[in-house]
């Protein structure tokens, strides 16, 4: 099956909830809010509800395995 350039443009586009993104990403919310507060991950606010873009989640994991491979190369 493949996946046509709509397809992938929708998802770029897509906003996740707190919830969803613990689940994608492994990791409880309590660990998400905690890098919410630390300032590492872009949020979007709208009212009290926290979004998340999901290009802006891909670019963040991206730096944080560039960071951890640097990290590593210098130990």
């Amino acid at each position: 099956m493949t996946v046509g350039v709509e397809s992938l443009m929708a998802n770029q586009n897509e906003f996740l909830t707190i919830e969803e993104l613990a689940d994608l990403l492994k990791i409880s919310t309590r660990t998400l809010h905690r890098i919410i507060k630390r300032r590492e991950l872009p949020v979007i606010r709208i009212g009290r509800q926290l979004r998340f873009r999901r290009e802006s989640v891909d670019e963040w994991l991206q730096s944080q395995t560039q960071e951890r491979s640097e990290g590593q190369d210098s130990a």
